[in-house]
């Protein structure tokens, strides 16, 4: 194929995608736009994947649950099956995040290319406001992770806090455990001593008699 038959299937947003000159270093110019442009395609191809699928399950889930509020048995064991290529966890996350924000979205179908399903989780369940900034964001081609949408919500300081908590109710926990310990010994220390003292308080009774008689 000549160089130039790569050309006219290059388009404008691929043409966007940096690339690391080390890897394209030795090609021309219509190489490198055919590499930005097989990249465009496959991330645009997962991105959509995503979206449609988080579409699917949310679906698929209300069609199962109907109106209960709690999962059936038959929507629980559906995500933990293996028939979709998702865990149960992200299950959950994707139809989490399909109701809380992709729904709704007006991003172009590519930028969820830049968010992971935890991350999708975490902006669905977000404010409007955060949501609106997570989306400035991946205008800029900026990746999104889950640590960064935690900053902006706040949870990570939440977060150390309850860590925090549970260590110190694990110390109290552990502390008492210990004192237990210590106490059934110190139990089994004066049971020791008393029947110590019972058996000379019956000796000493036996020679008083003893010497009595």
């Amino acid at each position: 194929m000549a160089l130039s038959d790569l050309v006219p299937v290059v388009k404008g947003p691929a043409l966007e995608i940096e690339i690391d000159p080390g890897i394209t270093e030795g090609l021309e110019a219509p190489q490198v736009a055919k590499m930005q442009d097989t990249i465009y395609k496959i991330k645009s191809g997962n991105a959509r994947f995503i979206v449609e699928s988080a579409f699917l399950l949310h679906e698929l889930r209300n069609a199962i649950k109907g109106s209960k509020k709690n999962d059936p048995r038959q929507w629980s064991k559906f995500k933990s099956s293996n028939l979709v290529p998702f865990n149960k966890r992200e299950i959950t996350d994707l139809v989490a995040g399909w109701e809380g924000w992709l729904s709704h979205s007006q991003l172009p179908p590519e930028k969820f290319n830049l968010v992971g399903i935890r991350t999708i989780q975490k902006i669905g369940a977000a404010s409007a406001g955060i949501q609106k900034e997570v989306e400035a964001q991946l205008m800029k081609n900026a990746r999104v992770t889950e640590k960064y949408v935690r900053e902006l919500t706040g949870e990570k300081a939440k977060s150390t806090r309850a860590r925090r908590t549970s260590a110190s109710q694990s110390m109290t926990i552990a502390k008492a455990k210990r004192r237990i310990i210590e106490l059934e010994n110190e139990n089994k220390q004066l049971r020791n001593l008393l029947d110590k003292y019972k058996i000379e308080y019956s000796l000493t009774s036996a020679l008083k008699k003893k010497a009595k008689v």
